[in-house]
């Protein structure tokens, strides 16, 4: 089972910023220490289980799988103490972003849901619509959504004393046909900052070349490149280039040894990946 961490700092080895953390489900050592667990209460439609077959990080994840016996579904999942003795209420009103990486062919939108003091509060995911970056592909999606787009059923609902921690929940407007309903979900943390996933450049028809750098890099692209922009690990744009075509050379002899993030949009879509300079 994962562990839950209360306050950690660090670098995110997807994308991301130095700050402050809470982590619900995740193996990411970088993210923090855990020291409480997560549980699976209940489903309906879904049964609930932990596989070790490709997860996001780790060697963990949690799969619901649709077992077909209704048009509604949902996975409830709860905070449990450090010995994992007893559910517990956790207090997350410190921090902004809800993060999680979620991988389904699923067509149908669906629901991320906490129960904080009693109180849900739900975000909607339509892989219509690209919402938060999620795509039904197959594929392992993170996204980082604000706790602003979360919508309570009251004001009630609060932050300091969530006991649902994670509920994925079909959308009572669609009905779910077929038997490719299945949700796999992993890397769950809360965070002060919003994260950025890291995507696989080679998988999106972008090319990075060397790795590690010494005084430049190459980054070659299907298609134009409309922007390239460097990041040190603590989220502060260190460079910004405009290419307008499909290749570019660039220098980094000035910046100092040490891990840095380089996101390429191009198309209307946006990649980040890890560089290495020596």
């Amino acid at each position: 089972m994962k562990k839950i961490t209360l306050f950690a700092f660090l670098v995110i080895s997807a994308f991301s910023y130095c700050q402050t953390s809470y982590t619900i489900y995740t193996e990411d050592v970088t993210i923090g220490v855990g020291n409480s667990f997560l549980r699976f209460s209940n489903g309906q439609g879904f049964t609930g289980s932990e596989v070790t077959t490709a997860p996001y990080e780790g060697t963990k994840n949690y799969q619901l799988l649709y077992n077909g016996t209704s048009s509604y579904v949902h996975g409830v999942f709860i905070a449990r103490n450090a010995a994992n003795t007893g559910d517990v209420a956790i207090d997350i009103s410190s921090y902004s972003y809800y993060n999680v990486a979620i991988k389904t062919v699923s067509a149908a939108p669906f629901y991320i849901r906490m129960r904080g003091n009693a109180i849900t509060a739900k975000v909607l995911i339509d892989p219509s619509s690209n919402g938060f970056g999620f795509k039904n592909d197959g594929k392992w999606h993170f996204m980082s959504i604000p706790f602003a787009d979360f919508i309570p059923e009251s004001a009630a609902f609060s932050l300091t004393s969530v006991t649902e921690a994670f509920v994925l929940r079909s959308n009572a407007a669609s009905t779910l046909v077929g038997t490719t309903n299945d949700f796999e979900f992993d890397n769950i943390y809360v965070s002060t900052t919003r994260i950025l996933g890291l995507n696989n450049f080679e998988s999106n028809d972008v090319n990075m070349y060397p790795n590690p750098a010494n005084n430049s890099f190459k980054i070659r692209a299907t298609n134009t490149i409309d922007r390239i922009t460097i990041y040190n690990t603590l989220g502060q744009k260190i460079q910004e280039l405009s290419p307008n075509k499909i290749n570019e050379n660039i220098d980094v002899s000035s910046l100092k040894n040490g891990l840095y993030f380089i996101q390429v949009e191009s198309e209307g879509k946006s990649v980040t990946s890890k560089l290495i300079k020596n």
